[in-house]
């Protein structure tokens, strides 16, 4: 078992991950508020789904298109601006609940602004860790990640729930805005050289002429490495069964189980709860099982978790089920994220990350925007069981992945040369 928190990964890390963890926990109140204004004002899940699928867009959309940014300027300082970005215009959206007007327009475009910040700050984001710690730290730095991530989602989940139900929704998003401003100070501490390493531009090719290139290109790369582009493919029809559950779960604590913010809040704890523990065992489990397995046992295991949600009576199994959820995700996400860090050169991570982040939710706003028409027509047992079913209809499509094995069983070292060995010159054709 992993410690929660290792000193070894150094002050870099920490200024980071700690300003991010505040920030994480100003998400979860808002996002518990944002659920509970929307329903109070119209008592409508379509409603929800109107605010939430065009912010989804933007930010799947942006992100792809802010990478080649990322993969030339310092991350520090965008990820700064993006906090900074995000600060400005949640305060806006707290000053609406302030003047007691609510406008679902006006919420949409806000909250597709905030959403701009969060693709600006993902796309820096994904290739920033392996900028501050040493490459052989790298697996134990996003295990760290998701544990510290999901502690804050627990103690965030609670936060949001007490705050909505004593304050209202506006200290959660007021509290949201200022955890923006911390993260960004704790950020701006980094001392690391945070800009990528990379060939010099040419002077004579205008800047937006070099950024579609590099955009056009990180495209091509991807679609020349198989085992990525359909891990990415896969992921996105997985992403799809389980992009409703946004909306859904919101529903099912107020609407079905006429139930206070906090068990909403308590449900989103629940889930990250899981995610500490399946973060804390991850090594454990590769000592018995191969990391290509451990993921599709964990796809299957969210899969069953959200079919037996609607099932289980009472309040304490549905937490119980998330819990289990979170523990899956997390298996399933570590391992994939370490060996995409370890194998991409540092001057593309930026473009590849965020080109996989797109391809992996491109369609799950189509999710999202159609959760309101799944809870109508077929009622919430039925969506759940339809959304979890799919996904474990999915899981076996992960071992018709051109050396999916091969690339989750690599060691570190392995990794590096990977795409050098099975696609030779991949990275150099842009």
């Amino acid at each position: 078992m992993k410690k929660l928190f290792d000193s070894s990964l150094g002050r870099d890390f920490w200024n980071y991950r700690l300003g991010q963890v505040v920030s994480l926990l100003g998400d979860s109140c808002s996002n518990i508020a944002l659920a509970w204004w929307i329903l109070d004002k119209t008592g409508s899940a379509a409603a929800m789904s109107s605010v939430l699928a065009p912010a989804m867009v933007t930010r799947i959309f942006l992100m792809p298109l802010f990478g080649p940014i990322a993969d030339k300027y310092s991350r520090k300082k965008l990820i700064v601006f993006a906090d900074l970005w995000r600060f400005v215009f949640t305060l806006l959206l707290a000053f609406m609940v302030y003047s007691g007007s609510y406008s679902t327009p006006v919420v949409i475009v806000l909250f597709m602004l905030i959403s701009m910040g969060s693709a600006m700050f993902s796309a820096a984001a994904g290739g920033i860790i392996p900028q501050i710690v040493a490459r052989e730290h790298l697996q134990a730095a996003n295990q760290q990640t998701h544990a510290i991530s999901s502690f804050a989602g627990i103690i965030g989940g609670i936060l949001g729930g007490v705050i909505v139900s004593t304050i209202g929704p506006l200290g959660a998003f007021v509290f949201d805005g200022v955890s923006y401003l911390i993260a960004a100070i704790s950020t701006s501490r980094i001392k690391a050289d945070t800009t990528p390493v990379r060939e010099p531009a040419s002077e004579t090719i205008h800047p937006m002429r070099a950024w579609l290139q590099e955009l056009v290109g990180g495209f091509r790369m991807l679609f020349k490495i198989p085992v990525l582009f359909w891990i990415c493919v896969v992921a996105m029809f997985m992403n799809l069964s389980l992009s409703p559950l946004g909306v859904i779960l919101p529903v099912l604590a107020k609407e079905s189980r006429n139930m206070p913010p906090w068990f909403l809040g308590a449900l989103e704890s629940s889930i990250s709860a899981g995610a500490i523990i399946g973060a804390m065992s991850f090594g454990y489990l590769q000592k018995y099982l191969k990391t290509s397995l451990i993921v599709i046992l964990a796809l299957a295991m969210m899969g069953v978790g959200v079919m037996i949600l609607p099932w289980v009576p009472n309040a304490a199994l549905p937490l119980s089920v998330l819990f289990w959820v979170g523990i899956a995700s997390t298996w399933a996400n570590i391992p994939i994220g370490t060996q995409v860090s370890l194998s991409v050169p540092d001057a593309y991570r930026s473009r590849i990350g965020s080109i996989m982040s797109f391809m992996c939710t491109g369609i799950s706003p189509l999710g999202v925007a159609a959760a309101g028409l799944l809870i109508s027509n077929l009622g919430l047992t039925t969506s759940l069981v339809f959304m979890g079913g799919f996904l474990v209809l999915l899981t076996p499509l992960m071992f018709l992945i051109p050396k999916y094995q091969d690339f989750m069983t690599a060691s570190p070292k392995e990794a590096g040369e990977f795409f050098d060995t099975h696609y030779e010159g991949v990275f150099g054709e842009a």
